[in-house]
């Protein structure tokens, strides 16, 4: 089993919903249009690249249920290899209820289930598979421990590393110095660097912070604002694309996704931030997490390049 890239992640089944506004505690709206569709960062990461023409495997756990057949089925359409991923018995597979109102805008609960299963030990018994990639892609939907063991495991290969901090927390010095790319939005940001964002210059000093607790490159993602991608020698700015927003679910992992396909592939980073960019656009604008994922076809189509 080799990959080009290997993604250490969170596997979920996603129960999405429509609404015109998200319940208060106590109260029951009514909402239409639900659907289940397969999600979870580190299986929307990996299904972007492998749509997109990738070389990935997957490592990471679902439980023995029909969820985590759904997931690991989705995974393979795509050609992701997913024979290191673990089946759990007597746990639920990951699942995250998914609210979107009228304008695009989701709220997310997670249940993480069999995903707090992959574990260091879990990791470590994979330590080949993260040993033979061209670039490694984590985010915080598995436990923190496990995401510094992999961290320690590629540092000691020189196998880049790609870290999506969602959902966003305060990480360990020790955990920066060892990612080559960090991909937050605006949200994540500003807790990982402790600073309010506000515009595109309070995103460049988060990000100058975050370059001096050790990380290589920080790609800002500003929404509807662009993104800020800045490293020790240079910094620049990607205009956004206007679209329909029709549900944001996954187009951070889509742009990340993108972002490691153009990476190794050899692309710079203004071309791979401009394909990433592309991707992250296209997802707005169809429904679903893996569903709404653009092919590279339909990137090239508007304008990506590769």
């Amino acid at each position: 089993m080799a990959a080009d890239i290997v993604v250490v992640g969170s596997l979920n089944v996603d129960m999405v919903v429509n609404v015109k506004q998200r319940p208060e505690w106590g109260e029951t709206v009514l909402g239409h249009g639900f659907f289940t569709g397969n999600g979870g960062k580190g299986g929307n990461q990996a299904y972007a690249a492998a749509r997109l023409g990738a070389s990935v495997a997957m490592l990471g756990c679902v439980g023995e249920d029909i969820f985590g057949e759904q997931l690991l089925k989705g995974l393979n359409e795509v050609g992701v290899d997913t024979s290191a991923i673990e089946k759990i018995p007597d746990v639920s597979s990951g699942v995250a209820v998914i609210s979107v109102n009228e304008d695009g805008e989701n709220s997310i609960i997670v249940s993480p289930g069999a995903n707090d299963h992959v574990t260091p030990e879990y990791v470590r018994k994979r330590e080949e598979i993260i040993s033979k990639a061209k670039l490694v892609m984590m985010q915080l939907e598995i436990p923190l421990e496990t995401v510094i063991e992999v961290a320690n495991i590629a540092h000691t290969y020189n196998v880049p590393v790609v870290l999506d901090p969602a959902p966003a927390r305060t990480l360990p010095d020790e955990l920066y110095k060892k990612v080559t790319y960090l991909v937050p939005n605006e949200s994540e940001l500003g807790v990982v660097a402790d600073e309010k964002i506000l515009d595109t210059e309070s995103a460049k000093m988060a990000g100058t912070k975050l370059l001096k607790k050790g990380v290589d490159t920080v790609f800002a993602k500003l929404g509807g604002k662009g993104v800020v991608v800045l490293r020790d020698n240079e910094t620049f700015f990607v205009n956004p694309h206007t679209v329909s927003v029709v549900d944001t679910t996954a187009a951070g992992d889509a742009f990340a996704g993108a972002l490691a396909t153009a990476l190794v592939s050899g692309k710079n980073l203004q071309e791979a931030t401009e394909f990433a960019n592309v991707v992250g656009a296209l997802t707005v604008t169809k429904k679903g997490a893996q569903a709404s994922m653009p092919t590279r076809e339909e990137t090239q189509n508007f304008g990506g390049k590769r």
